[in-house]
């Protein structure tokens, strides 16, 4: 009952979401028209780049559990990355990681509990190295362009400064009788089951950071197929404040979410909706197109292996 309430509310938010954007997209036709697609040579390149995050998180699969005595070769690391992906594509609240997390207590017996934690303890580091690159370009913006939003600012320093003191004291938070309450703590202590290792640490930081500049490449480019031009910086300070979507991806992949955060984030910058929205849709397509062709194969590919292995 409780997974079907989930689902219910998932597919209310994505249906409204769509509403208001197809709304949107009706009473400003005029200015969807006036985009075309004026530099098609940008998409194959998009498309390459494209295979890049899933390689990265692949990484963070293989480093994060490698202090717990777990080898993966590339075929299983890149594949968990792959699959993870494509089920948080085709079920709500990121289901690719409840995928991840049985394929590994059945093969590995690695326990519910030490994933959620380190699921968790990534979190802190995705979150502070997002935040700090988000405030790094909020601040070049400012000082060469005098762009300055208070709401976008105080968010990222909502996360990045308590972030930083987790990352600085380690505390233990103990648990309170909010169940709502204890899902912020359980990202906050799982830090600690990771931080023990510093070279798990340093090499997740270099993944992400490296995963948040990638992003503002593929940005980059994205807007020049449409013909528009647009600096590295700011596509680094859109590409931050996408990551932390991660937050609240609670319909199929973050449908609809990421997409309005893209233009809410956009229009910060003086991009147009209409313009930051054709770049999330073109975005949205090359991913999926690339995770639905190979979400099946290494579904089929791991869960085959296992099978093989448990015979």
């Amino acid at each position: 009952m409780k997974q079907l309430t989930k689902r219910i509310i998932s597919l209310l938010i994505l249906i409204i979401i769509i509403f208001f954007f197809a709304l949107y997209i009706k009473n400003h036709l005029s200015d969807f028209k006036q985009l075309t697609i004026v530099n098609p040579i940008y998409l194959l390149p998009l498309f390459i780049l494209s295979f890049i995050p899933s390689i990265n998180n692949g990484l963070v699969i293989k480093y994060l559990l490698e202090p717990f005595k777990i080898k993966m070769n590339f075929k299983e690391w890149f594949g968990l990355s792959v699959v993870t992906s494509f089920y948080n594509m085709i079920t709500p609240f990121r289901g690719g990681a409840i995928s991840r997390a049985v394929y590994l207590k059945n093969k590995y017996n690695f326990s519910y509990t030490n994933f959620l934690a380190t699921l968790s303890g990534i979190y802190v580091i995705n979150f502070l190295i997002a935040t700090f690159l988000g405030l790094l370009s909020l601040v070049y913006l400012y000082y060469t362009r005098g762009i300055f939003n208070p709401i976008v600012t105080f968010i990222l320093l909502f996360f990045f400064i308590p972030l930083l003191i987790i990352i600085l004291l380690s505390p233990n938070f103990p648990e309170t009788k909010s169940n709502f309450l204890n899902k912020f703590i359980s990202v906050l202590n799982g830090w600690n089951l990771i931080r023990k290792s510093r070279k798990v640490v340093l090499l997740l930081s270099l993944v992400y950071a490296f995963q948040i500049i990638l992003s503002s490449i593929v940005g980059v480019l994205s807007y020049s197929v449409f013909g528009i031009s647009i600096s590295f910086i700011e596509s680094l300070f859109l590409a931050s404040i996408g990551s932390l979507t991660i937050l609240i991806a609670i319909t199929p992949s973050g449908l609809g979410i990421t997409e309005a955060v893209a233009v809410f984030s956009a229009l910060v910058i003086g991009i147009t909706p209409a313009q930051s929205l054709s770049v999330a849709i073109l975005s949205r397509v090359i991913g999926m197109s690339i995770i639905f062709i190979l979400g099946p194969i290494f579904s089929y590919v791991l869960i085959g292996n296992f099978k093989r292995e448990k015979i």
